[in-house]
């Protein structure tokens, strides 16, 4: 059976399951996650190879169509999990999500630059440049405190 799994590698969960013989899947429908923690890692695929990615490595979290994109400082990896999943699972002290398509990893941001009508750019530590848009514009603002 594959699953997939929500799990650190080095879980104690995770290798209970693959001695039964389940096997972690990126694409199946079925997902298992410990309840009431943050993941500190996130699965992702770059040239049809799975990795696991230390998430304090994310820079932001881009949906694409149905594509959801990990971008670290130097490589760009894909997902098929829901940016609402990740919304949960990822410490909401250091992630915020910023518009309907993007989630920021809060330590990333390099600069913070105003622009108009509510709307923030934020620069990022990989020179990326990010919208806050207006509907996230006071979420974002009330938790930076600025």
């Amino acid at each position: 059976m594959n699953i997939k799994m929500m799990l650190d590698p080095d879980d104690p969960m995770r290798k209970s399951l693959e001695d039964l013989g389940i096997r972690d899947d990126m694409d199946s429908d079925y997902v298992i996650r410990r309840l009431g923690t943050n993941v500190r890692f996130l699965a992702g695929k770059k040239d049809d190879q799975q990795f696991f990615i230390d998430v304090s490595d994310i820079i932001y979290i881009e949906s694409m169509g149905h594509d959801i994109l990990l971008h670290t400082k130097d490589v760009t990896y894909t997902s098929s999990e829901r940016l609402k999943n990740l919304e949960t699972i990822l410490d909401p002290d250091k992630y915020l999500r910023v518009s309907n398509s993007v989630i920021v990893n809060i330590k990333q941001v390099k600069r913070i630059e105003s622009s108009l009508m509510q709307k923030f750019i934020l620069h990022m530590t990989n020179g990326s440049k990010v919208d806050v848009t207006r509907s996230y514009y006071y979420i974002f603002r009330d938790r930076l405190g600025i």
